[in-house]
């Protein structure tokens, strides 16, 4: 039995007391001649306050009074955690220093220090006394909770359910899926509507329909919260169409390379939670969108009609509320698993609850959650007629169905889930840092039942996403809706700190703070702290994907030893940490510490003094060069990470004494050997390597020591295994819970072939594993167990440098097998029936899963032969669900590919001469069945490979260093052409009509398309020539009429280029946003005249040492926000007729020396200006007072900066100098203070002037937030 409706604090007075009680405290107590009556009166009154909070809970909504009380009771009732918990940490310390023998000089310390807790503990017992005579007067009464039966969980997540919006998704589907756009090429569908509606359900329902995916090659998701970020969009777009991180900061590079990722191809975009309503910043956003294919859809959500106004949708879905009926099916299916209730009874009831939601699914899940698996219609009852019902929700921005899920869970719940205030809206967070928090902070109980702690949290995440009040954001990520963490926020508002941006005002009462992240975080972000000396979390939070951060040395030299109480701290990924001072060890309640990502060399000492530490992250600490000695002191540390910690080749000894320690993390490092004894641990679960020692260190037979690993294991080193039968003994067959696992031998030469496949043979896991990978084994085939059918989990295995290895295994088995990865195998020649399992009596569908199969550095493979049945036969084909094929450097491999691979989209073929499609000379094209293929990259010869250019729905097509194409026939689908090295002539029958993105890359021998060939390419939207085509003089502009991104690199005769003399080709350059034109030497001028390109966003040219100018009157190009002008020696001006484009936003001058004279009109919305190598520019130019951010550098001849105006720019935050050796002094007039970050590098006379602490002027520049000088980081 637990109350259900219980008061937030009332399970940590339940800890406190149940502490009080214990034989041990008490003991101790005892023992330490502390004040035992002081202890029992606390406990005393504890418990009378607790019978008087669950009204003071209900209360508090519309009582401020109330609230006050609450909160200030809250506040003393941590402080006593704090201070039994200082008492405990005491007792602790003592006795490790006594078991180590040293008692010496000990006794007044200790008499002292429980000399002041007695006072303390006096002191809050008065103030505890003080709430017990206000409750009277508040009116609070005792034991308004009531007990009802806890239902069981499970966690098992249901999948989400969704009612009432099919008829609405049908209705959008055809706008989604239709080929209208707007004249960018891409339009908006908006769906609004008040929050907690569905209109995030919606968008996902339409963005995961399959049809949905199979029309959009390219899809991202974004949520963008009121805290609109165009770069944190922008970069999260980009990193989500390239599938990889991106460490690109400026938002004109991100556009640039998002723009340059969307050519010619058919996108959709999710912007959920859009608030920003400035027409502005979204013209600029979806600048790089108008690159994509006709057809290209953006999504967006939100709950303001201003951002309807802004977007000029199209297509806007104003998103009604759901029905009773359909509220009451999400209540019951959340409820009860399904819409069904066997109940008249409960149903009856519930429809009437359905009938308060207003038609929020938000609400009806919540709620559902709440009453999961109860069938007690007197609950269902008291929720019906909860005066929570009444509650307004202009008064306490709270929804009352999401009210009343919050009061009715248990006081546990109520403080895990309120600490999730501390993150952002829209953060994604994941269940392992949650988890790792919560058992920080003290929030989890110990079992009754002998789980673990940890067990305990997990559970109760669990419970919280079952509740709906987490939500599934990815597939290891998690997110709160906003109005759930408007719900946080509000239940722990005085004792939660979010720095998100502006000042905040901080009071004593905080607990926990949280802050994003920037690239400099500077002394005055964190001058509000000083009073919250009882903070427990400090947590900085990366939301802006900044790659490289420094925080200020106050923080780690003042703020953090005067936050005694902290219990969580993180201050990963700053770069300028690169030692802990010794007062870290006054955190003496620290249990969190995340130092990843910083350049600490090593950790002090007095470290491991602190007693109480769980968690200690290092993570990519690649300076760490080793781990303290007295590491053993930390005899409650359960988790240390140490991945990638590349610099660390050693444990300490010390780590055999960690009989706690449950997750041990030392992948990436160099660590030669695990430390001997360290089979002590038999707590670990998690061991992400294991090294075999040689003489010394553990041998493999001590992995018998760690039963309960779970997770992903690698075994290293095992060519050290002197005895095959000691991998017996590592009894890896019973580790049920292992789901990866590499086993590694070294690089080096087998010393005996057999016993290597004895030690594999011995090491065979467990059925459950899920991927399995093999390296440098030297055994020359592999044992029974690799391709049984019994390894039913297996769904990836990559086989990689085992050189000897001359028979594959029989993997085509393995049922459940999607991604099989096989590399430099040296000695293999042949790949026969046993590859496919089929030998013997064995006939089923082999490769029934396969999805990705890859060869690569093959050097010996000769033949690839099939199974027997691949031909239609009774078993269908070999690979009857591979979707991607790719063979690299397979230089002898002869024959032919499998002829049947119906599900096949995407081959790559590189290197394997004397390969081909798998037709024999008198085959018809349909014998061979890749009716599925989407995508083919051929490379290094493959000659023959050609004819499967023949494949209807081919349309991305990539050839390199194949001679002689004559044809592309039947492409009519084609899109993407890519035509690299060797080709002196276009196909005779020329382009298919369809391109929308072509790139030639070296083929200096190819005359470029005939005019009426270009002509036809009317879809054509991205065009790069680059080392080609030689005998081009001149490019002609305005023959693409859909042309919006047009590249020439490397073209080493070109002199110009020029407009067609045809109607309509002005017209045509209408679309054109991005030219770029790179090392042409030759080329001395642009098109006589303007450009006639209205909406040209991005102009840049480099290179090109004979250019004299740039395109006449520039400034009618009202479009350009980027302009970058790169080595051009001979230009002398420009923008003479008129000025520089009036919106451009980004200026770059780099290394034109004879450039003097620069008109300065049309700068006037200029934010980032850079001039390097061009002395005479920053002479005549006039800085506008818009600018952001100034750099300059490689100046040989400024000496003086006074004069520049650089008093006047307002709004400049970021100054830097570098390169500038004759400059002996900044501005005389000052630096203007809206200045937070200068660098000055390279310049020997400002880096003396002005250094650290020394310079003769530093007084001058120290008020700024963030200073870098030389190599020097000073914030």
């Amino acid at each position: 039995m637990a109350l259900i409706g219980e008061a937030l604090i009332s399970a940590t007075i339940q800890t406190l007391c149940d502490k009080i009680a214990s034989p041990e405290f008490t003991d101790l107590f005892r023992q330490k001649k502390l004040d035992e009556q002081l202890l029992n009166k606390l406990k005393t009154t504890l418990l009378t306050l607790s019978v008087v909070l669950n009204d003071a809970e209900e209360k508090q909504i519309e009582e401020p009074l109330v609230r006050d009380w609450l909160d200030n009771l809250r506040h003393n009732v941590l402080a006593a955690e704090d201070l039994l918990d200082e008492i405990d940490t005491e007792a602790l310390r003592c006795k490790l220093e006594e078991g180590e023998g040293q008692t010496h000089n000990l006794t007044k310390k200790v008499r002292d220090f429980y000399q002041r807790m007695n006072v303390e503990m006096k002191d809050l017992l008065e103030r505890l006394e003080q709430f017990v005579q206000e409750k009277s007067a508040l009116g609070l009464r005792e034991g308004a909770g009531r007990k009802v039966s806890r239902r069981t969980t499970t966690s098992l997540v249901h999948e989400p359910c969704v009612y009432g919006r099919d008829e609405v998704k049908e209705n959008l589907l055809p706008i989604l899926l239709s080929d209208d756009a707007s004249k960018d090429d891409v339009s908006v569908l908006t769906i609004v509507g008040m929050g907690g509606i569905g209109k995030t359900t919606l968008a996902r329902l339409l963005y995961n329909d399959d049809e949905v995916k199979e029309h959009f090659p390219l899809h991202a998701w974004v949520c963008v919260t009121e805290d609109y970020d165009s770069n944190r969009i922008t970069k999260t777009l980009l990193e989500s169409v390239t599938s990889k991180s991106s460490n690109m900061t400026d938002l004109n590079l991100l556009q640039v390379e998002l723009k340059e990722q969307l050519k010619g191809k058919k996108f959709l975009f999710v912007l959920d939670d859009l608030w920003n309503e400035k027409y502005g910043d979204w013209k600029r956003l979806q600048t790089p969108f108008t690159s994509g294919a006709r057809g290209s859809k953006v999504i967006v959500t939100t709950r303001s009609q201003h951002v309807v106004s802004v977007l000029q949708s199209v297509h806007v879905h104003h998103l009604e509320p759901l029905s009773h009926e359909d509220c009451w099916f999400l209540l019951a299916k959340h409820a009860f698993g399904n819409e069904n209730c066997s109940d008249p009874n409960l149903e009856e009831i519930g429809k009437k609850i359905a009938h308060k939601f207003n038609g929020l699914p938000l609400a009806a899940e919540t709620l559902g959650g709440l009453l999961r698996c109860n069938i007690d219609s007197e609950e269902w009852n008291t929720i019906l007629n909860s005066s929570i019902w009444e509650l307004p929700y202009d008064k306490c921005d709270i929804l009352p169905a999401l009210g009343l899920s919050y009061h009715y869970l248990s006081s546990q719940l109520k403080r895990c889930f309120v600490y999730c205030s501390i993150f952002p809206k829209d953060y994604e967070f994941k269940k392992e840092d949650i988890v790792q928090f919560w058992m920080a902070e003290g929030l989890i109980p110990k079992a009754e039942n002998g789980k673990s702690i940890e067990a305990v949290a997990r559970k109760y995440f669990d419970e919280l996403l079952a509740r709906s009040l987490f939500q599934k954001s990815s597939k290891s990520g998690f997110t709160m809706h906003d109005l759930i963490n408007d719900l946080a926020m509000f239940m722990c508002k005085a004792f939660c700190l979010r720095l998100e941006g502006g000042e905040s005002h901080v009071v004593e009462k905080v607990r926990h703070f949280s802050y994003a992240m920037e690239r400099f975080d500077a002394a005055p972000k964190f001058e509000p702290l000083h009073r919250a000396k009882f903070m427990r979390t400090f947590l900085p939070i990366s939301l802006n994907f900044v790659s490289t951060s420094y925080v200020t040395k106050k923080v780690l030299q003042d703020l953090l030893p005067s936050l005694r109480c902290l219990r969580v701290l993180s201050l990963s990924h700053y770069q300028n940490v690169t030692v802990l001072p010794d007062s870290i060890a006054n955190l003496i309640h620290l249990r969190y510490l995340d130092l990843s990502g910083t350049a600490i060399e090593r950790l002090p000492g007095v470290l491991c003094n602190l007693y109480n530490l769980q968690t200690l992250l290092l993570s990519k600490c690649f300076s760490l060069l080793e781990l303290p000695a007295d590491i053993r002191k930390l005899t409650n540390l359960q988790k240390l990470t140490l991945l990638g910690c590349s610099s660390l080749n050693k444990l300490p000894a010390g780590m055999k004494e960690l009989t706690n320690l449950h997750h041990l993390d030392v992948s990436g490092t160099k660590i030669e050997e695990m430390p001997v004894q360290m089979g002590r641990l038999k707590s670990l679960r998690t061991l992400t390597a294991f090294v075999v020692g040689k003489s010394t260190g553990l041998g493999i037979r001590e992995l018998r020591q760690f039963p309960q690993l779970r997770g992903k294991l690698s075994i290293l080193k095992l060519q050290n295994v002197v005895d095959a039968r000691d991998a017996l003994h590592a009894n890896m067959k019973h580790k049920k819970d292992l789901k990866e696992l590499k086993f590694s031998w070294g690089a080096e030469d087998a010393d005996d072939s057999q016993k290597e496949k004895d030690v594999l043979d011995k090491l065979q896991p467990c059925v459950n594993l899920e991927k399995l990978s093999i390296k440098f084994y030297g055994g020359t085939n592999f044992p029974n167990w690799l391709g049984d059918s019994s390894f039913s989990n297996i769904q990836v295995m990559h086989l990689s440098d085992c050189s000897y290895c001359w028979l594959l295994p029989p993997v085509g088995r393995l049922p459940a097998l999607k991604e099989l990865c096989i590399k430099r195998m040296k000695s293999l020649r042949t790949i026969g029936v046993e590859f496919y399992g089929r030998n013997g009596a064995y006939l089923t569908q082999p490769f029934r899963s396969l999805e990705k199969l890859e060869f690569r550095g093959m050097p010996e493979w000769e033949e690839w032969v099939p199974s027997g049945s691949a031909s239609g036969g009774e078993y269908g084909p070999d690979f009857p669900r591979l979707q991607k094929l790719i063979l690299n450097e397979c230089p002898k491999l002869r024959g032919s590919l499998p002829c049947e691979l119906p599900c096949l989209k995407k081959l790559t073929v590189y290197g394997c001469k004397v390969l081909h499609d798998g037709r024999t000379a008198t085959a018809t094209t349909n014998s061979v069945n890749y009716k599925s293929l989407e995508e083919l990259d051929i490379s290094g010869g493959c000659q023959t490979l050609l004819s499967l250019l023949e494949t209807k729905l081919l349309s991305r097509l990539r050839i390199r260093n194949v001679v002689d194409i004559q044809c592309l026939p039947n492409c009519n689908r084609l899109q993407r052409l890519t035509l690299c090295l060797t080709l002196s002539s276009f196909p005779k029958d020329g382009l298919p009509t369809t391109l929308t993105s072509l790139y030639i890359n070296n083929c200096r021998k190819l005359e470029f398309l005939p005019h009426e060939m270009l002509a036809k390419l009317t879809s054509l939207d991205y065009l790069c020539v680059q080392n080609s085509c030689d005998s081009m003089r001149s490019f002609p502009l305005g023959i693409f009429p859909k042309l919006t991104t047009l590249q020439i690199r490397g073209c080493e005769n070109l002199e110009s280029f020029s407009l067609i003399e045809e109607e309509g080709a002005v017209d045509n350059l209408s679309h054109l946003n991005s030219l770029r034109v790179y090392n042409c030497p030759k080329m001395v001028c642009f098109h006589e005249g303007e450009l006639p390109t209205p909406n040209l966003s991005h102009f840049v040219v480099i290179g090109c040492e004979n250019l004299k100018s740039l395109p006449e009157r520039l400034h009618t190009l009202t479009a350009l926000r980027s302009l970058n002008i790169w080595n051009l020696p001979n230009l002398e001006s420009f923008a003479e007729d008129g000025g520089l484009p009036p919106n451009l936003r980004s200026f770059i001058i780099r290394n034109c020396k004879r450039l003097r004279a620069l008109d300065s009109v049309g700068l006037q919305a200029l934010v980032y200006l850079q001039i390097d190598g061009s002395d005479h520019v920053l002479e005549t130019l006039l800085l506008p007072t818009t600018l952001h951010t100034l750099c300059i550098s490689d100046l040989s001849t400024l000496k003086s900066l006074d004069g520049k105006g650089l008093g006047h720019l307002t709004s400049l935050q970021t100054l830097k100098i570098y390169s500038c050796p004759s400059l002996q002094c900044l501005p005389e007039e000052g630096l203007p203070p809206s200045l937070s970050h200068l660098s000055i590098r390279c310049c020997p006379t400002l880096e003396e002037r002005y250094k650290n602490k020394t310079g003769q002027d530093w007084a001058k520049i120290s008020h700024i937030p963030c200073i870098e000088i030389g190599e020097e980081v000073i914030i």
